[in-house]
């Protein structure tokens, strides 16, 4: 899960070209592109720093289990990343305010996004491991 979470990390933040940063949440085929471009890099992070950490550790982690994770958490990225959802969130909760946040060296919409992708890594975590072990049993 700790390479998974680095490759997050690279993908969010060093990968994504600010094109997809500024243009994901634009409406229509736009934004919708923009996404894509980004959620793919993200996945390429993900697998290729999860993928090393395999390798290193020399676990058998069957290909299908790592996908399966793997599609858990780009498939939740890119719904968080789109917005309404997060948007949606932010009013149920009373935390519209904190969302909309961008001044003072905070931003709050930023601060919930992420806190919504590090709650899925272990999820997606747990996908992988327990297809794993069902591997490991046949």
């Amino acid at each position: 899960m700790t390479a998974t979470a680095a490759g997050h990390e690279v993908g969010d933040f060093l990968e994504q070209p600010d094109a997809a940063a500024r243009g994901k949440q634009l409406p229509g085929r736009v934004g919708r592109r923009a996404l894509h471009r980004h959620v793919a890099g993200l996945t390429v992070c993900q697998l290729v720093m999860t993928a090393g950490a395999v390798r290193a550790t020399g676990l058998r982690v069957p290909v299908h289990a790592v996908l399966a994770g793997q599609a858990v958490n780009s498939v939740t990225h890119w719904i968080i990343d789109r917005g309404p959802l997060l948007r949606w969130y932010a009013d149920f909760s009373g935390k519209r305010g904190f969302h909309d946040a961008a001044a003072g060296g905070v931003n709050g919409r930023m601060l919930m996004d992420q806190a919504c992708h590090k709650g899925v890594l272990p999820v997606a975590a747990a996908v992988t491991a327990l297809l794993a072990r069902r591997a490991v049993r046949r």
